[in-house]
């Protein structure tokens, strides 16, 4: 096959594999949670696998496939990066055009960052690994596939849903556009956007986020993978050993049109147009433009040695500080007051244990965009350093549906386990408590029982109390009160959800202690 072609086929491989990433995520809605494996990615990646098997102290079924990419990495090198990561393909599709990046290069007016830079995403990933054996998955945030999946689930999806539906409400103004439209509604627009939420706390910070590593692009290509990304610091200690390696024949011409090409400058002309196994994400772009025979990739099975360092390979002592630090760091964070640790309102999601949820959780999204009500919303600062951006109930925004087990079925980790239904509708993740100061019928003596009714436990969570009171004009009213039985109460949050009273609820829910669940 020819060069072109074989880059042709790794651009095929990027959009099939980028569209099988938003589809596996776009069917998981709370009806069909686990259709087609939603966390397929999720437990391909094998940053994420290692680092939740080493916090919860178990051993994940994730790992098998995980394990799978790390032996396409040892044979083909870091294939995942420049073929299948759907990152890493959103960040090629929004960089600059690769005769645009050779222009600037020619031309001496981009200053590309520093080449020990580049041990940056080695080091991430050690503190990562180093930090999940005390515990603490803070830094999963920063693994590709999370880095995905959040944005789409709370970013990207809803923006895209408010531009499609704001786009329809100007259209339907067109009596002719009604018939098309209306089969464009039934046929794409409301299938693709089921389950689509359109408010997240944590929406804006998400988004820029990603806009961040997109900007970070024009700098250099592929910032985001030559530097930063932990996955790519694992896959690339394991493709130093890869049996497929790019070579510069004896007879290069020395052009240097393979590396303006390179994606991720890895191609040296000061070491004879060589490149790092370590580092070459097999993109195929040094073929098309190279003299046929002056590059190749081959297999090296009888040479099956380690690529020779460069100068960019994180030394010892960087090693060590890393792990030394990631190790203050969660030792320290293990100390946070537990005001910040276990909030008052920091209500989880059913079944999760918080000692448990905290070291399985990878931060990945996916109950957040499971979640029909959109209760679920991730954390910013609201859990202290260890709970950040993890899931957690805000039943203002959303109740947990007391007919639905999504979340637990979409975990990938066991972080929220998959109770059945029975189970789920008797474990409580919290305890409502009315506000005397605030609710209608105890503050201002006006008639409201909207939380009874609104309560889906059998036998009422809440109660009502009737009372005798003075009305406006000093008559004698009956009137019904309502109050929390605790021994019922799950802390589902509906009551606090359809509370008619403005800003915050009259009825609040609060999460319970560890020993209380």
């Amino acid at each position: 096959m020819s060069p072109r072609w074989l880059r042709r086929l790794r651009q095929i491989s990027q959009v099939v594999v980028f569209l099988t990433f938003v589809a596996l995520l776009a069917r998981a809605v709370a009806h069909r949670p686990g259709a087609l494996w939603a966390d397929l990615f999720t437990r391909l990646d094998p940053l994420l696998m290692i680092a939740a098997s080493l916090s919860g102290r178990v051993f994940l079924s994730g790992l098998l496939l995980a394990a799978g990419v790390l032996l396409l990495t040892a044979a083909l090198g870091r294939v995942w990066c420049g073929w299948l990561c759907p990152l890493g393909s959103l960040l090629e599709w929004l960089g600059p055009r690769p005769d645009r990046r050779a222009g600037r290069r020619a031309s001496g007016c981009h200053k590309q960052p520093p080449e020990r830079w580049r041990s940056a995403k080695t080091l991430l990933m050690v503190v990562m690994l180093v930090a999940a054996l005390f515990g603490t998955q803070a830094l999963s945030f920063l693994d590709p596939v999370t880095i995905m999946n959040r944005s789409l689930a709370t970013a990207i999806g809803p923006a895209l849903r408010h531009a499609v539906f704001a786009a329809e409400a100007f259209l339907y103004r067109f009596d002719a556009l009604w018939v098309p439209l209306d089969a464009l509604h039934r046929s794409v627009v409301a299938p693709l956007f089921q389950g689509v939420q359109p408010v997240f706390e944590a929406g804006v910070p998400i988004a820029l986020f990603l806009a961040g590593l997109v900007a970070l692009n024009w700098w250099a290509t592929r910032f985001w993978c030559r530097y930063l990304c932990p996955l790519g610091g694992l896959l690339a200690l394991v493709s130093r050993r890869a049996l497929l390696r790019r070579e510069a024949a004896a007879g290069c011409a020395g052009c240097g049109q393979c590396a303006s090409a390179c994606p991720v400058g890895t191609i040296d002309p000061q070491k004879g147009f060589r490149s790092d196994p370590a580092e070459c994400t097999v993109c195929l772009d040094c073929l098309p433009g190279c003299t046929p025979g002056s590059t190749r990739f081959r297999f090296r099975l009888p040479e099956r040695r380690a690529a020779g360092a460069w100068e960019y390979d994180p030394s010892r002592r960087q090693v060590l500080l890393a792990a030394a630090a990631a190790a203050a760091g969660a030792s320290l964070a293990g100390v946070e007051p537990v005001t910040r640790r276990t909030p008052a309102r920091q209500i989880r999601p059913p079944g999760a244990s918080t000692r448990a949820f905290d070291a399985l959780c990878t931060r990945c999204g996916a109950c957040v965009r499971a979640c029909p009500t959109q209760g679920l919303q991730p954390c910013l600062l609201e859990a202290g350093f260890q709970g950040w951006m993890t899931p957690r109930l805000v039943p203002r925004l959303g109740y947990c549906d007391y007919g639905c087990t999504a979340c637990g079925q979409v975990c990938p980790t066991g972080a929220i386990p998959g109770l059945p239904l029975d189970q789920k509708r008797r474990a409580r993740i919290g305890l409502a408590a009315v506000d005397h100061n605030r609710c209608l019928p105890w503050a201002y003596g006006v008639a409201c029982i909207v939380c009874e009714e609104a309560c889906p436990v059998p036998d009422k969570a809440i109660q009502l109390e009737v009372v005798e009171t003075t009305g406006a004009e000093g008559e004698p009213v009956l009137l019904q009160r309502p109050t929390v039985v605790q021994a019922l109460c799950i802390g589902c949050g509906v009551c606090e959800f359809k509370c008619p009273m403005g800003g915050e609820a009259a009825i609040r829910v609060h999460a319970p202690t560890e020993a209380g669940l």
